[in-house]
């Protein structure tokens, strides 16, 4: 039998507020990392305290906000977001907390996000720093997903031409690969295909493959039709379901135009859901 501890334990950053432009000889010498989750909202308490140790009355203090940015520097959506002492202040000095919301996190890949916290003192601008060390830059690590997920939709907008020779010369216009099979806990048995097209006249074929990978022959010679119809040029949405391939493990859209005067009919986008 195997066994799991959990445990329910803050996430807690300390905070050093150097209001007396002072600082003691301090330092943080071990903080664990902070981690968030996507798929979920992330409440973060702070224990902010001055360069003695001693907890600040968050009450002298007004307008206390967390920024948070992501790899490249970029705020999230809603950043900054308002840090709200905990109450009474008389019990919870110095203590406080802040929520990310879920969508904010969401769009999100893995990555390690910088944090900074500042608050206003006496009308002057104030930082909170992680250390005695002035530093004012934090950390968090954006981990995943914490519950369940969607799989998002895959889109498709270009197509590569292909040229067949037999009595004519005939263009074909391929997508690329599209994955059906991901690591699920339960298999995907139905795909909804919804097609947009600009004054396309001709016949579209969908195709799938139960390869392992891709390769010039994964369609060609070891594909099957799942599919083909017809549009015309007064055709501009068509949505399509297709069951039972929970054994394919890859799609392909094909289109060729049957009006040898037409040049620019096209699909413009496919989404695969």
């Amino acid at each position: 039998m195997q066994k799991i501890s959990t445990y329910l334990y803050p996430n807690r950053i300390e905070l050093l507020a150097d209001l007396a432009g002072f600082t003691v000889e301090y330092t943080n010498v071990y903080q664990r990392n902070i981690k968030i989750y996507a798929g979920i909202d992330n409440t973060i308490e702070f224990d902010i305290k001055n360069p003695d140790q001693k907890r600040i009355d968050l009450s002298t203090l007004s307008m206390i906000e967390l920024n948070v940015m992501d790899a490249s520097g970029q705020a999230l959506p809603n950043s900054p977001y308002t840090v709200i002492p905990m109450l009474p202040q008389t019990t919870y000095k110095g203590l406080a907390s802040v929520t990310l919301p879920q969508d904010d996190l969401d769009q999100l890949d893995h990555q390690f996000l910088s944090f900074s916290v500042s608050a206003i003192k006496s009308g002057k601008d104030v930082l909170l720093y992680g250390d005695t060390r002035f530093g004012a830059v934090g950390k968090m690590e954006l981990v995943g997903d914490a519950m369940p997920t969607i799989k998002d939709d895959q889109v498709v907008t270009s197509f590569y031409k292909d040229l067949q020779y037999g009595t004519s010369m005939i263009e074909y216009f391929h997508s690329s690969a599209i994955p059906l099979r991901f690591y699920e806990a339960v298999p995907n048995n139905e795909t909804s295909v919804e097609f947009r097209f600009d004054q396309l006249i001709g016949t579209v074929k969908v195709e799938v493959t139960k390869d392992a990978s891709i390769s010039s022959e994964t369609f060609t010679l070891r594909g099957t039709v799942l599919d083909t119809f017809t549009v015309d040029s007064a055709t501009a949405y068509m949505l399509k379901r297709y069951q039972n391939i929970e054994d394919y493990t890859y799609m392909r859209v094909t289109f060729n135009r049957t009006d040898v005067q037409a040049t620019t009919g096209t699909i413009t986008k496919v989404t695969v859901s």
